[in-house]
């Protein structure tokens, strides 16, 4: 397991832990500092563990054989983070600074934990697919939509012909008239909505790209489009790791429209053109 890894790992692998492991992750996330305190006996304790044996089947999950090597990589990884911010659930005894201190850091951390995962090959190629497309669809359902409407309006400031719909009808009508140089742009945190799917696979069908934003690089959507960019969220009591990957997905399009932007002089000047058309509009 390289550096950098440990936290990370035991995030993305939180939903398949059982009750009393899902237990162990959240004291290691909420205070990791803490455990490399700790003995694996002081770890099934804080855990309400009935044996250690819970500590081992834990770290084994995460693909460790010892929990002194799980204390060794999670000190390395502390040791080069610049910046601790850590997961913690909101309870109802927090006032309203804990809370909103709460989710700005879960906000950070959800940023932080997909750019320590991202694929920057897969960027650069959804870049590449953007700037070369005739026509750019951008498709989402619900939290979803917000994002693929401000990746709409963003794109088509600097002169691309896009099209947003959170309509399956409109979206499946849109691309009956479609051809292979379009581009689709699929906003899925699940990637299991089956509108959202079912647009994919007609659009694979009729041979358009398709590019997928989702939390989850195993989902239909993803094994339909082609290229996937994943987002990372931890989900909380209250908060829906949906609600954290908004933001997450609305970041991954500002560094697509970026490095499509920054690259071509037309699309500056585009901008510019079109930031004195909205100018006009304000007093």
């Amino acid at each position: 397991m390289a550096l950098l890894d440990v936290l990370q790992t035991i995030r993305e692998k939180y939903n398949t832990f059982t009750k009393t492991e899902k237990k162990i992750a959240d004291i290691i996330l909420q205070n990791p500092r803490k455990i490399l305190e700790s003995s694996i006996s002081d770890l099934a304790k804080m855990a309400g563990a009935k044996s250690e044996a819970s500590v081992v089947k834990f770290y084994r999950k995460i693909n460790l054989k010892s929990f002194q090597q799980f204390k060794v990589l999670l000190a390395q990884e502390l040791s080069r983070a610049p910046l601790e911010i850590v997961y913690e659930d909101v309870s109802e005894k927090d006032d309203i600074q804990t809370i909103t201190e709460k989710i700005f850091k879960a906000t950070v951390r959800a940023i932080l934990d997909t750019l320590n995962t991202i694929n920057f090959s897969e960027i650069e190629k959804a870049a590449r697919l953007v700037e070369r497309a005739s026509r750019i669809m951008f498709f989402g359902f619900a939290a979803s939509a917000a994002v693929a409407h401000d990746a709409f309006h963003k794109f088509s400031r600097i002169g691309k012909d896009c099209i947003f719909s959170s309509d399956e009808h409109i979206m499946v009508t849109l691309l009956a008239v479609s051809k292979p140089d379009d581009l689709v742009v699929a906003i899925s945190h699940t990637g299991e909505s089956k509108g959202i799917v079912e647009v994919a696979r007609k659009a694979k069908e009729l041979k358009i790209p398709v590019i997928a934003i989702t939390g989850n690089d195993k989902s239909s959507l993803a094994k339909l489009s082609t290229v996937v960019l994943k987002t990372n969220a931890k989900e909380t009591k209250i908060r829906t790791d949906a609600m954290t990957s908004r933001i997450v997905q609305l970041v991954i399009l500002d560094t697509i429209y970026t490095a499509v932007a920054a690259k071509n002089p037309q699309f500056v000047e585009n901008l510019k053109k079109t930031k004195l058309a909205v100018s006009e509009l304000k007093y």
